[in-house]
This record gives C-alpha cells, sequence and structure tokens, in this order.
C-alpha cells in the first residue's frame, strides 16, 4: 500500500511538471532574400517582401517557393538556420517547442528547451544547420522520394523532377552530424560528415549510390557560412521571434503527439490508415473484326 502511495505521488508530480511547461509555435526569421521569392504564413496569406526591410519574422509555419536562381535565408526560433534556392518550394508544417526562459535562450548558444519540426521540402536547393537543438528534439524531412531523420547535423539535399519522364534526381550531402535517409521502399542510409547520396530514377524505386562530398557542396557550404556570420546577431535576437509565438493548446499538442489508446472495457476498434499501393498498369485491349463474307461484301 505504502508502495502504491509513492507511485502515485510521483506520477502525480511528473503531470504537474509537464503542465508547468508550456508549448508554443515556433517562429521564423527571414534575413535575406534574392531572386523572386513567395513567402507565405500557412492559414495568413502572402509576406510582403517588397515594401519591407529585412529582417523580417513570421510564425513558423510558413510555405516558400522561388524560382530557379532565387534564394531566401531563415533562423528559427530553435536556434536553427535555412536556406533555401529555387526551382521548388519547402515548407514548415509542423513547429512546436517548450517555452524558454528569455535570458536562458540569449545566453545560450544551443536551444534551451525541446522542440519538433517537420519539413516539406519539394524541390529546389535546401541546407539546414541543427547542429544547436537539443538530443531530444527532433527534426523530420518529408521528401518526394522518402524521410530524411536529422539530429545535430549540417547537412544539404537537392532535388529535381523531370515532368516528362517522371525521374527524379536528388543528392545529400552531410558536412557535420548524421543524417538518416529512408527511400520509400524502406530502405535506410545512414550519412555521417563528408559522405553524399546521389540518387535518380522514378520516385518508388530509384538507384541510389553513397560517395564522398564534392567540390560544388563545398562551395555551398562556403556561401552558407558567409550568410550564417552575416546575420548572426539578427539571428541571436530574442525580440524577433517573441512577437510570432502562439501558444497551443495542450489538448490539441497531446492528440497530435501521444499514441490512440484503447480504454478497458470499450468495444470500439481503433482505425488505421495506410497508404494503399498503386494498382497494376492497365494494358489497352486491341479487338480484330473479321474480313466480311462474299454475301456480306455484297450488301456494302
Amino acid at each position: 500500500m505504502k508502495h502504491s502511495n509513492i507511485v502515485f505521488l510521483a506520477i502525480l508530480l511528473l503531470a504537474n511538471y509537464l503542465d508547468a511547461e508550456t508549448w508554443v509555435r515556433g517562429a521564423l526569421t527571414l534575413h535575406e532574400v534574392s531572386g523572386q521569392v513567395v513567402l507565405r504564413e500557412i492559414g495568413e496569406g502572402v509576406v510582403s517582401l517588397e515594401e519591407v526591410q529585412m529582417p523580417v519574422s513570421t510564425s513558423g509555419l510558413v510555405n516558400c517557393e522561388a524560382l530557379k536562381g532565387a534564394s531566401a535565408f531563415f533562423s528559427t526560433s530553435n536556434r536553427n538556420y535555412i536556406y533555401f534556392e529555387g526551382n521548388g518550394s519547402f515548407g514548415l508544417e509542423r513547429f512546436e517547442q517548450i517555452m524558454p526562459d528569455p535570458q536562458v535562450w540569449a545566453d545560450e548558444a544551443r536551444e534551451p528547451t525541446q522542440s519538433r519540426m517537420i519539413l516539406n521540402f519539394r524541390s529546389g536547393i535546401l541546407i539546414v544547420d541543427s547542429r544547436n537543438m537539443l538530443d531530444l528534439s527532433q527534426c523530420l524531412i518529408e521528401t518526394p522520394v522518402g524521410r530524411l531523420m536529422v539530429r545535430g547535423a549540417l547537412w544539404q539535399m537537392q532535388i529535381s523532377f523531370d515532368p516528362r519522364s517522371q525521374i527524379f534526381d536528388f543528392t545529400i550531402n552531410c558536412s557535420d552530424g548524421r543524417v538518416r535517409f529512408t527511400d520509400l521502399g524502406g530502405q535506410q542510409y545512414t550519412l555521417r560528415a563528408g559522405q553524399r547520396l546521389a540518387g535518380a530514377g522514378v520516385r518508388e524505386t530509384p538507384s541510389i549510390e553513397v560517395g564522398e562530398k564534392t567540390d560544388r557542396f563545398e562551395e555551398q557550404m562556403e556561401q552558407f557560412q558567409i550568410l550564417s556570420d552575416l546575420h548572426f546577431a539578427a539571428a541571436n535576437e530574442w525580440a524577433q521571434y517573441s512577437d510570432h509565438l502562439k501558444a497551443i493548446k495542450q489538448g490539441s499538442r497531446q492528440a497530435s503527439v501521444a499514441p490512440v489508446t484503447n480504454p478497458a472495457g470499450s468495444i470500439r476498434r481503433p482505425i488505421v490508415i495506410e497508404y494503399a499501393s498503386e494498382p497494376d498498369p492497365v494494358t489497352p485491349f486491341r479487338a480484330e473484326v473479321k474480313p466480311p463474307t462474299v454475301d456480306q461484301a455484297d450488301i456494302f
């Protein structure tokens, strides 16, 4: 009985501690833009980039489109840096973090509280520096050719697509840390510093090989480092993000991260939704008509 009371007290204290943590939707700051770039806040509309002076801060849920040669450089409230170059688009579909103490955030080089991010990258060039994220934090990148899981890494990915042949051409480069890529067939590849993955083919079964990084990648990372150094001071101003952090209701946050449970005695069964496999291609049927008989030929 005494042991049960201790366990109950421990659970109660843990619940109170979790309730004390305030989860907020993160914020994003655009520091530099070149060429034709369209930035949209999800549910809010297009962010004007012509009539305002950089930097521009927004909610962390955005979609960014850029034409070929156009680019944008961002920082986030969980101390990530993001560089995007077209032709293509990427979006932040989920970005939440535990509300940090402003003074602690300013004093720490790394993010002081846990965060979660989901990016949707369709095509173009994407460079992300997530080395300042905590080990407990999560960063997931969804792409047309597979999924990336990164933790404490500096990496780059490039995707191009030919609509006529339906062929994807993509590369993943790891400069620091570790990047794990899982293709649509479930095959996993782990890249460490200095390694490069290259793939080409249809999205379900591309040909993939792993090798060493290229000189072109080194040049891109040098340019990325220049941008990071140039905007370092502005990216580390808490005021850039604070006005755009929005509290997340506890119920909705738990619903998005907690597994579905089946209460004891309930007759309801959980519904599992899975992607259906694509149907086999249909072969057109070609009919053959017999030549007319002598009698039929006289009729026509």
